[in-house]
């Protein structure tokens, strides 16, 4: 009987996706830690599932990033508030004395909430909000799909 090695890689690849139960996103965390074996794929997707760790598409992150600003408005620099609000910082600070209750009157003032989530992130990095853990992004690239990597527990 006559086979081909590639076919052969190819068929024994999927099977394992298929024992495992590993999606694209569990592949892309098993790549950037360099072990692609049944045991990662699964321990992966178990910390995908969990999610201890991130993995999105680049939309999906800029989404995620948003929302957690908008959760966090309240906890961000009285100076950096400033700038974005015009509102000054001493005022910021006792506004910020309610803690999450300043959430929403911040979010108010801020003038452009896109460029203060562009303007958030610049300064920071996508990774200070979404990796809880490290604050690390780290990126993997499938069949031309970016993959952010970002560690929460």
């Amino acid at each position: 009987m006559k086979y081909e090695y590639d076919k052969l890689k190819e068929e024994l690849w999927k099977n394992t996706l298929e024992d495992t139960g590993a999606s694209t996103e569990a592949v892309a965390l098993a790549l950037h830690r360099g072990k692609l074996t049944a045991s990662e794929l699964e321990d992966a997707q178990h910390e995908i599932d969990m999610e201890d760790t991130l993995v999105l598409t680049d939309k999906q992150a800029d989404k995620m990033v948003r929302d957690d600003i908008e959760e966090m408005v309240w906890a961000f620099t009285p100076s950096f508030l400033q700038a974005h609000t015009g509102v000054d910082a001493d005022a910021i600070e006792k506004i910020q004395e309610m803690c999450e209750g300043a959430n929403e009157p911040l979010k108010a003032m801020i003038k452009d909430f896109d460029w203060f989530v562009e303007d958030a992130v610049r300064c920071d990095g996508r990774g200070h909000f979404l990796a809880s853990y490290d604050h690390e992004e780290n990126h993997v690239q499938i069949d031309d799909i970016d993959y952010y990597i970002y560690r929460r527990n």
